[in-house]
């Protein structure tokens, strides 16, 4: 397991343009950070969005996935999607 400890510094960005919530309020130029563990099936039945905690990123997500195989999730089994949150440092903020 130790090769997803070595790759939580490594994360995708998605580009979402000017998002808008529902209040109103607008970030332009939003972009949404998150790290993909495992392989996605043919199915597309294996994947699960595996969120941190209010002040965490991708990185608090992996600590999860470095105990083994035998865990409820496991990225032997499935496709892990951890994104980051606005406002994290990673993604985008609205300040």
């Amino acid at each position: 397991m130790a090769h997803y400890r070595e790759s939580i510094r490594d994360y995708e960005t998605l580009n979402l343009g000017d998002f808008e919530f529902q209040s109103g309020i607008t970030i332009p130029d939003a972009k949404l950070a998150y790290k993909t563990y495992g392989k996605l099936n043919s199915e597309a039945s294996n994947a699960i969005v595996l969120v941190h905690g209010v002040n965490g990123t991708h990185e608090s997500t992996a600590s999860v996935l470095i105990e083994g195989e035998e865990r409820a999730i496991s990225p032997e089994r499935h496709f892990i999607i951890a994104p980051n949150m606005f406002g994290n440092g990673v993604s985008s903020s609205p300040s």
